[in-house]
């Protein structure tokens, strides 16, 4: 059986499965889940869940067809994601992280990649720590270049929301990046009056696509369970992705460091991707916090 830990700090409860991808199964006030729960936290780290919230490392969405060249060598990852050949989120939500200390509502986690491994030459890595509070829960995440040499990166987290009535949401960016081939951006485009959610807008489903220049604010409401919740990203999260299928129970409002593909697309000298480089011995990280509001 996995190893989950609970945290509590007045009517908020989060619950971490470090062996489950370092994910966060749930999180919920006074019962109410502010993520779609996990039901099932002895799952296969290594397959598809849809739930929770979980770490987006050493780079977040998909890679097209699993393979890129970084300072001249060509470098082909094993696909994750059958469907496109792609891979996608990185390793963080399919390895189980050790738990390197709890103290108090704080969990502290780690995972090093040893290089090679899924075609991923670079090693690194990576750390997690997640605090609750009776205001909400926060996420750092970071990852440390171990090699001895230069390495892309990137991070995010990829939180699911339920669905609870007519949940709306806001945010300001500066552009959009629509998928064309795909499910992929070629580009930064101007933002449609569909998609400026920088007033309240009731939630639009049927997306997945990211967006750019984002201020780090993002808040989301479910008027019928009388909750908002507020995403707060760190200066590294430029990026925003919106998942919102149809069809599914939730939706997903991803705080990220790049574009899809951003690592193909700087390639092309295509700006504003928010691809980055890590230098030997160096540390990326960001925060993240989820602020909940209660209202009658």
């Amino acid at each position: 059986m996995l190893e989950t830990i609970t945290l509590t700090a007045g009517e908020m409860t989060a619950t971490v499965s470090p062996g489950l991808g370092g994910r966060i199964t749930r999180f919920s006030r006074a019962g109410v889940d502010l993520f779609t729960p996990v039901a099932d936290s002895n799952a296969d780290p290594s397959a598809a869940i849809s739930g929770g919230c979980y770490p987006l490392v050493p780079w977040s969405n998909r890679i097209r067809d699993g393979r890129f060249t970084f300072e001249g060598k060509r470098v082909d990852l094993t696909p994750t994601e059958p469907a496109t050949g792609s891979a996608i989120h990185g390793h963080g939500n399919r390895r189980a992280w050790t738990v390197t200390g709890v103290a108090g509502e704080s969990v502290r986690m780690a995972y090093h990649h040893a290089g090679d491994e899924e075609g991923w030459p670079f090693p690194y890595r990576a750390e997690q720590t997640v605090h609750l509070s009776e205001e909400g829960l926060s996420m750092t995440l970071a990852c440390t270049n171990t090699g001895n040499a230069r390495m892309p990166v990137g991070l995010g987290l990829h939180p699911y929301f339920p669905k609870h009535g007519d949940v709306g949401w806001w945010f300001s960016a500066e552009n959009a990046w629509p998928p064309v081939e795909g499910k992929f951006p070629v580009g930064a485009t101007g933002i449609p009056d569909r998609l400026d959610f920088s007033e309240p807008k009731p939630a639009v489903l049927g997306l997945d696509q990211g967006f750019g220049g984002w201020n780090g604010t993002a808040h989301l409401i479910w008027p019928q369970a009388g909750l908002g919740l507020s995403i707060i990203g760190g200066a590294n999260l430029e990026h925003l992705v919106v998942y919102s299928p149809e069809e599914r129970d939730y939706f997903c409002v991803e705080p990220v460091s790049h574009a899809i593909d951003a690592i193909n697309l700087a390639t092309k000298d295509v700006a504003g991707t928010g691809f980055r480089v890590l230098d030997p011995k160096h540390r990326f990280a960001a925060t993240v916090r989820f602020t909940v509001n209660a209202f009658d």
